[in-house]
């Protein structure tokens, strides 16, 4: 899967939208939403290859598919009209599902999302990305179930100000952490849609320190056995970095580069470029050390953790020497409860419960990470060594069981998709709430994976007990 790229540098630096994701687009009127699709992909290397599929007319440059849903007899119909579209734009594409509110009020809701389902998870892997647009609170539990569907969520806001109506969007789930539902003003105008950026509305991103950022870069990749990261002037962090950075800048302080090279893998390029960036804002400074042992070559798996792999849970940890560690449930509440009373009660901020949530799960996160190397080197494996994705099912039990005790269902619908169900979720155990609510262990599933198999992931919760489901569900997907 390569990364969709809008032609709009500002976006595509954001976002982290993978060719073949699925992105709800949310807005208030349904104008804003098509404003803001047809100003960004007008300059995307797929922009011959877009169709609009919609029962009323639209204002685009792209192709657009009309859809009479009185002519349809059912949702077959309508599925087999929009196979049809995937299959005109073909790998690299990009269909936008204008409809779905007309649909809506025509037929079930649960019926819908069912054939989307269908198209998202069943059908075999196409790289089509799709938008799915949809006004907000308009049909809440369809929007709800949706955004647990999708790859991402686009939302996009309409604020007041001097009696001026601004506009901004943010990203939920496809998008680099640190932009995580980050609000972001834009504007479209003569069809480019410009977004702020420090103090301008731009589609261009600024290259007066790219020349700056690059040297820093290629000196730490030539550096990377000899070098650590300690405190600049600047530090403390000021707040104009997001949660995310403040968090992983927290973790990478007094670090030696390899190490960030062995529990972030999957992201180092972009560890780099923040130190690069983070250093000339004097935040961090690199100091010279004594370089590490020459490094041996890249070493296979041992024939005994390739045999452990292959037997039961349970087996694979006697085997592997790795006693069971769990969390008394009633001791991880009550920490939480009492940090959340204290945090509140301190800092007083709207946005503290979820800020904390973010938190929780970077953290967990970290600690899976830790957990993964630790255990490579306890069993003389190389840390470099990347695992096929087909012991993905087997490896993520082992660190959920290891960690809590708890055992999984893991499946695998399609190539970059996992289906984790965890039918004794000890997180949400008595809780209610109307959304999922066990960052914890999205946290500890991202972290062991990104480390095990070197790849960049995304998980959501899509059915939780607290809400009232059965059993605990998540989706995990290769970015």
């Amino acid at each position: 899967m390569s990364k969709l790229l809008t032609g709009n540098e500002v976006f595509d630096h954001i976002a982290d939208i993978g060719t073949g994701s699925s992105i709800a687009v949310l807005d208030i009127t349904r104008f804003e939403s098509m404003l803001f699709l047809n100003s960004l992909l007008r300059n995307s290397s797929s922009k011959d290859k877009i169709i609009i599929c919609s029962c009323e007319p639209v204002d685009t440059r792209f192709q657009l598919r009309r859809i009479n849903l009185d002519r349809l007899h059912d949702l077959t119909e309508l599925s087999l009209e929009m196979e049809k579209c995937r299959q005109t734009v073909g790998n690299q594409g990009i269909v936008i599902h204008h409809y779905l509110p007309h649909l809506l009020v025509k037929e079930n809701e649960d019926l819908v999302l069912r054939m989307i389902e269908y198209w998202l998870v069943k059908q075999p892997t196409v790289e089509t990305t799709q938008f799915f647009t949809l006004p907000k609170a308009t049909f809440p539990l369809f929007e709800k179930r949706i955004q647990a569907l999708v790859s991402g969520v686009i939302s996009i806001n309409v604020m007041r100000k001097d009696k001026e109506s601004l506009l901004s969007f943010q990203i939920l789930g496809t998008c680099r952490p640190e932009y995580h539902m980050q609000d972001f003003p834009f504007v479209a105008e003569e069809g480019r849609l410009l977004i702020k950026w420090k103090e301008s509305f731009t589609d261009v991103l600024p290259r007066e320190e790219e020349p700056a950022i690059r040297n820093r870069i290629e000196y730490l990749r030539m550096n990377l056995y000899s070098t650590r990261i300690v405190r600049g002037d600047a530090y403390p962090v000021s707040e104009d970095l997001s949660l995310y950075d403040r968090w992983l800048l927290s973790q990478l302080m007094g670090w030696r580069l390899e190490q960030a090279l062995c529990y972030f893998p999957e992201e180092i390029d972009e560890i780099l470029r923040k130190l690069a960036i983070w250093n000339l804002r004097d935040l961090v400074r690199f100091e010279p050390v004594e370089p590490s042992k020459p490094i041996p070559p890249k070493k296979h798996l041992s024939s005994r953790t390739h045999f452990a792999l292959s037997l039961p849970t349970v087996v694979s940890l006697q085997l592997l020497r790795r006693r069971q560690h769990t969390i008394p449930m009633s001791v991880y509440n009550a920490l939480r409860r009492s940090v959340h009373a204290f945090m509140s009660d301190r800092l007083r901020k709207e946005d503290l419960g979820r800020e904390l949530a973010e938190f929780e799960t970077y953290f967990q996160d970290m600690t899976a990470r830790t957990a993964a190397v630790e255990t490579f080197n306890e069993l003389g494996e190389d840390i470099r060594y990347d695992f096929d994705l087909k012991y993905l099912p087997k490896i993520l039990s082992l660190a959920i069981y290891y960690g809590y005790g708890v055992k999984t269902k893991i499946s695998r619908p399609s190539e970059d998709l996992f289906s984790i169900d965890v039918p004794d979720c000890f997180i949400c155990s008595g809780a209610k709430s109307e959304t999922p609510v066990c960052q914890l262990l999205i946290g500890t599933i991202v972290g062991c994976c990104s480390v095990v198999f070197k790849e960049r992931f995304t998980c959501n919760e899509v059915q939780c007990k607290a809400a009232g489901d059965s059993s605990c569900v998540f989706q995990l997907r290769k970015r």
